[in-house]
């Protein structure tokens, strides 16, 4: 979670409005007489739901927190940004050169990692004592392909041999440290190399770089099987997946992320020609596992042991998948034919049940094709909830009935299609043989509580890794190529459509980030290094993860990368159309119970903002034309 994030969990939108101007309760929204020019009928609406605010009246404008309070306190976005980290009790880290000390060394620790990872695969490859790994490869089905594509390779069972290699090689023994390949002697007598007379299997971010490592043990006998490299600055077990760097690309195509436990499972599959497989490392899902994967798709597949150990860490995966997907608000009809809002999660997950005694790797190696059936046959997670989690429940007895609708209605709750909703309801009725009214009942009375901020104890340590929707995907090619911020600009005029502005992002980050970029390049040659320097530092981070851009981005030429922008800035403006036509549907409907002369006036800005949107899918249709004559000249 970001700074902004932070802020924006903890000031809640209505309390901090109520402050400069009176509102008034109209459904579920707030409405008021616009603070930032004159009127007589309310035209500002507060979305408590969204914590957003808009003026449908002479302002058309509107935002967030940040974006209210430098509006009406005429600050900037920085000066806002403190402003409202007071208000929220959120310390805000200065500027300094720590941040730059930091780059350097994970920078030295890649480039270590990379030189341990080489090393080790030659030694795989043709040192006498890499034959114990060849065979053991051998025996696991891992061909030459696999082991040379993944950098398979192995430590000699010698206590020196890869920190004198690297040391030889000019690398300092304190960065050797810092990246866990080496371990201080409890006797504070020397040091030992971590990884000895073991398989190693480089672990790598979603980019491709070396960031840790796994060690296999080739003894029988030896203990524990697997070691992985510490917690460093490069490396944090719980924030990684394995092969997801491999992974990515068939992830996206298939629309789909299947789960795995352990390394051997991932390099089974990819061998196989099965490419959406990763691993969680033997560890529960994370967070921020699931935040790096939804960055891809919304659908998951888990295929966990088959035991009652892994029953449980399933179980475990899918409460932190709950918490932390994505949840979308959506209108529902009532019988009486109000509007009501729910969150839903956004995302599809399923279990893939394995054969007694197997894990993926065993099931891919007999079969890819039983692999790939069972993976069509997972189960929706809801069933997968009635099989496992009233397994150790009395449903003949009144306390065990109670509790297995208490676990249940929590997961039914959350199904967005009305008729599946219907069918689990039917389901958890026949089970625990109680009225279906009862459980209708049930659902129509309890929705799913808002959760509290995170306190500052248990806020994260790092930020989530930025997912890329269109506003972010625009930002970082013109923070790239900020020579083409003219040339969007003069092709959406040519489309008689005006150019992009700041208040059509609806994250306040990047929003402050593009107004940034706008007003230095209205005056002066973009220099990004002088461009970050002059932002506030909480947005260093999101700066840079658009600069460096979304993993597996397609190479374009500029003529390509223009026509691409111009799409995504009409997506962006498009998005806002449609979020006000949807803010106003929800207002009319809350009008047209009485007599409000606000339903007549909230009709007449839908139809332009309805034109609006006609225009740019003409826009949009304009722009593919030109494209296609561009491509054939």
């Amino acid at each position: 979670m970001s700074v902004v994030d932070e802020i924006k969990a903890r000031v809640d939108i209505v309390e901090l409005i109520s402050g400069y101007v009176p509102l008034r309760k109209s459904g579920r929204n707030f409405t008021a007489l616009c603070p930032f020019h004159t009127e007589k009928t309310p035209s500002f609406v507060v979305f408590p739901e969204t914590q957003t605010w808009h003026c449908f009246g002479a302002c058309a404008t509107g935002g967030d927190i940040f974006t209210f309070i430098q509006k009406r306190e005429n600050l900037d976005f920085p000066e806002a940004l403190r402003l409202l980290a007071q208000r929220a009790g959120v310390t805000l880290e200065p500027p300094s050169e720590k941040r730059t000390a930091e780059e350097q060394l994970k920078q030295r620790l890649l480039e270590i990692n990379a030189a341990a990872a080489q090393y080790f695969h030659n030694l795989l490859l043709s040192a006498d004592q890499g034959e114990i790994a060849r065979n053991y490869l051998a025996h696991r089905g891992i061909n030459q392909q696999t082991i040379e594509r993944f950098q398979l390779g192995y430590a000699l069972d010698n206590w020196q041999a890869l920190s004198d290699h690297l040391r030889m090689r000019g690398y300092r023994q304190e960065d050797l440290l810092a990246a866990g390949l080496i371990i201080e002697r409890e006797d504070g007598s020397g040091t030992y190399d971590r990884f000895r007379g073991r398989l190693t299997i480089p672990i790598r971010d979603i980019h491709g770089q070396v960031i840790g490592f796994g060690g296999r043990t080739l003894d029988p006998e030896g203990v524990p099987k697997y070691i992985n490299s510490p917690q460093t600055p490069l490396f944090d077990k719980s924030s990684v997946l394995f092969g997801l760097d491999m992974a990515k690309g068939a992830i996206r195509a298939q629309g789909l992320a299947v789960i795995v436990e352990g390394y051997m499972d991932v390099l089974q599959a990819h061998q196989a020609g099965i490419g959406n497989v990763v691993a969680s490392m033997g560890t529960a899902l994370t967070e921020e596992q699931l935040r790096l994967l939804k960055r891809l798709t919304k659908n998951f597949a888990l295929a966990l042991d088959a035991d009652a150990a892994g029953d449980q860490a399933t179980l475990r995966g899918l409460a932190v998948a709950r918490e932390t997907l994505d949840r979308e608000i959506v209108p529902v009809p009532t019988p009486r034919g109000l509007i009501r809002y729910e969150s839903r999660l956004d995302a599809n997950i399923s279990i893939i049940t394995l054969p007694p005694g197997k894990d993926p790797d065993d099931v891919i190696r007999e079969s890819p094709e039983q692999w790939t059936q069972l993976v069509s046959q997972a189960l929706p997670v809801v069933d997968y909830y009635f099989q496992v989690v009233t397994a150790d429940l009395d449903l003949t007895t009144a306390k065990g009935k109670a509790e297995a609708r208490h676990r249940l209605m929590e997961i039914i709750r959350e199904i967005g299609d009305r008729v599946e909703q219907t069918h689990y309801i039917q389901k958890l009725a026949r089970l625990i043989r109680v009225n279906e009214e009862v459980l209708w009942r049930d659902l129509a009375g309890r929705q799913p509580r808002r959760q509290p901020a995170t306190p500052p104890e248990e806020a994260p340590a790092t930020p989530a890794p930025l997912s890329f929707g269109a506003e972010e995907h625009c930002l970082s090619v013109l923070l790239r190529r900020p020579y083409l911020i003219n040339r969007l600009k003069q092709m959406l005029l040519d489309m008689q459509e005006e150019p992009l502005r700041g208040d059509e992002f609806a994250h306040s980050e990047n929003r402050a980030i593009f107004e940034a970029l706008m007003a230095r390049a209205s005056t002066d040659q973009v220099d990004i290094k002088t461009l970050r320097d002059e932002l506030d530092p909480a947005l260093f981070p999101r700066f840079d993860a658009l600069l460096q851009g979304p993993a597996s981005e397609p190479v374009l030429d500029d003529d390509q990368a223009t026509f691409d922008l111009v799409a995504v800035a009409l997506r962006i403006r498009q998005q806002r159309l449609r979020s006000l036509i949807q803010e106003l549907r929800f207002l009319s409907e809350e009008t047209m119970s009485g007599e409000d002369v606000r339903a007549e006036e909230y009709g007449e800005i839908m139809r332009t903002y309805t034109l609006a949107l006609r225009r740019i899918h003409q826009a949009l249709a304009t722009r593919s034309t030109l494209r296609r004559q561009v491509g054939t000249t």
